[in-house]
């Protein structure tokens, strides 16, 4: 990777700067040898910015001017401002200096050195023109360079531990694409006690670079040791100007081996040829574990720093990963989480993936990602179940049905639950669908009925779109994955409706609550559905409850189980008492299994 801000400095001057509108930790490393003109204006938008530097040696000023500018603006007004701030700053340098300041000359020309008529607008000159225009101040003539490509802001974790995987966060751009973005790491060569240490000697760092690409590996030799990452933007073959942005925090130690490292172990090799490696997972928003009941309540027995989300993204990006999965479904998942560390660290390993919040106004929900080597995207949608439920078609008898309880109603109203339905194709047998439908349902522990209906509600919803794309390609295999934290132990009415194909209209689970009691209702399909994983005595371990609450439902005559993942052991979820804690990022285990489709059409 080129980095221009590490060319020898006797050939090029450079100057950091702190950018107006953006983060102040961020430092961008211009390159001014040759004059520029900073242009940036965006489609829809009715400003322009501009930014450049001028130098005048005799007063000793060196400073970065920026402007926004309307695009309708004359550019005689836009000249005479910047000659304007020019002159103030001059004359602010003249106190100190005998030297008489003159009007400073600032215009525009063409190719040609024709002076370019002032009554031009602002979009004009400096955007649809740009490329045959240039700025001149005094005696200095500034190139035009129309919205080059920007690091808008950047920044590190809060919390980087060695042996666990560091990567920009809050990473954003303008006129450039992420995945283009090209990233080169420095570490210091001095170790401190304490960041108060580190800043105090900061003029006297060396920075040894030590990796490249957008995630860099640390190890326990660097603990101690200050970060920094120094990042290009670019957009196809152009570039702009790199920024940097050190850490504010000390490499420190990591919790030494985790247990989900071990089930590592199982999969260090990929699913293999027809198969597929899924995993459910509830990796815990930081929505309900970041508040003073979570930490004295229901999380007690972790860590306050073990509980940061700083902290369980290390984590939870590291185990994800090391699971080599090709179709990775999580619940609780922090849209932040999703955007800044999720996607980003699983784009590199060859994902690409969809994230839909729950209803009303949280900031939490479902995600799929799903190996590009294996799968093809054909359809996705967010569904909000209460919203089927009154509006579907589909659902009329059951809406008129519930409708009967006025207490039943308005709670299942009030219900935010999502259904996120993905269908896929097989890049290795395209004659081979998957419909992947992934949920959280309704926590509370006296509603056993809401859960009920929701889970038949997807079910209905989930065999619709089986048959809708298996009448649009008739020759194709259509198989269902039904994944997700379905907050029902084995023993109740959601895993007897998934692998009996049937709830009666007498099933306990509909009078769960008395005043909500459901009344002439029953589910039933007709698709062979099993728990992958079967039924582990946990799946959720914490100070006040646990149990198995989450399942990787498959279609037992579409797929085979080929393998599954084994979970953890009671000794290690019990170390630290309960989850999460220092090692288990969440209170929920992930569930990991490898499938295979059913070869069809072949003899015994």
């Amino acid at each position: 990777m080129q980095g221009r801000s590490f060319r020898p400095i006797a050939h090029v001057f450079y100057k950091f700067i702190q950018y107006r509108n953006y983060s102040p930790q961020l430092l961008r490393t211009y390159d001014m040898s040759a004059l520029k003109v900073l242009v940036t204006h965006e489609n829809g938008t009715e400003t322009v910015g501009l930014s450049f530097r001028y130098k005048d040696e005799a007063l000793k000023i060196d400073r970065i001017f920026n402007f926004e500018r309307s695009t309708g603006e004359d550019l005689s007004n836009i000249l005479a401002r910047i000659g304007g701030n020019i002159q103030k700053a001059l004359k602010k340098k003249k106190k100190k200096n005998e030297t008489d300041i003159e009007g400073i000359d600032v215009k525009m020309i063409e190719e040609n050195e024709t002076i370019v008529k002032d009554d031009l607008s602002c979009y004009e000159t400096f955007v649809t023109l740009a490329n045959k225009h240039k700025l001149v101040i005094g005696d200095s003539r500034y190139e035009i360079d129309l919205n080059p490509p920007i690091v808008k802001n950047i920044d590190l974790p809060k919390n980087i531990m060695a042996g666990f995987p560091v990567y920009p966060n809050k990473l954003e751009v303008r006129f450039a694409e992420k995945k283009q973005c090209l990233f080169k790491w420095y570490k210091s060569d001095k170790k401190f006690e304490n960041e108060k240490d580190s800043r105090a000697q900061l003029s006297k760092i060396n920075w040894i670079e030590f990796g490249y690409g957008r995630e860099c590996k640390t190890t326990s030799e660097d603990v101690g040791r200050l970060l920094k990452v120094v990042v290009t933007p670019c957009l196809g073959e152009r570039r702009g100007e790199d920024a940097e942005v050190m850490s504010a925090v000390l490499v420190s130690a990591g919790p030494g081996e985790c247990p989900f490292e071990r089930r590592h172990h199982f999969t260090k090799n990929m699913s293999g040829e027809n198969s597929l490696r899924v995993i459910s997972y509830n990796i815990l928003a930081d929505l309900y574990a970041d508040s003073d009941f979570a930490r004295s309540h229901l999380f007690s027995t972790c860590p306050s720093y073990a509980i940061e989300m700083d902290y369980r993204k290390q984590l939870l990006v590291k185990e994800i990963i090391g699971y080599n999965g090709d179709i990775i479904c999580l619940q609780e998942v922090d849209e932040k989480v999703f955007h800044r560390d999720l996607l980003p660290a699983l784009n590199d390993e060859g994902f690409d993936g969809f994230y839909d919040a729950k209803g009303g106004q949280v900031t939490e929900g479902l995600a799929v990602f799903f190996r590009e080597s294996k799968l093809r995207v054909l359809g996705h949608s967010r569904l909000i179940l209460s919203e089927e439920l009154q509006h579907n078609i589909l659902f009329a008898d059951l809406w008129e049905k519930v409708q009967t309880n006025p207490k039943l109603t308005e709670r299942i109203v009030q219900r935010s639950t999502v259904l996120q339905v993905n269908v896929f194709e097989s890049v290795e047998d395209p004659s081979k669908l998957l419909v992947v439908g992934i949920t959280h349902l309704y926590f509370h522990p006296d509603a056993d009925h809401i859960r009920l209906l929701q889970a038949g509600i997807s079910l209905q919803i989930l065999q619709q779109v089986m048959c809708l794309f298996q009448s649009k390609h008739p020759d194709k295999e259509v198989a269902l994955l039904f994944c997700g934290d379905f907050n029902s132990t084995p023993e109740f009415g959601v895993y007897r409706l998934m692998t009996t194909q049937l709830i009666d209209f007498e099933d306990i689970d509909w009078s769960s609550k008395v005043d909500e009691c459901v009344k002439g209702i029953n589910f039933n399909h007709n698709l062979e559905l099993d728990s992958a994983c079967g039924c582990p005595p946990y799946t959720n371990f914490t100070a006040g409850f646990y149990g198995c609450l989450d399942y990787i439902f498959y279609q037992s005559d579409k797929l085979t189980v080929k393998q599954v993942i084994p979970m953890p052991t009671h000794e290690e979820v019990t170390q630290h008492v309960a989850l999460p804690s220092i090692t288990f990022p969440s209170d929920h285990i992930p569930l990991i299994a490898d499938l295979q489709f059913v070869m069809t059409g072949v003899s015994d």
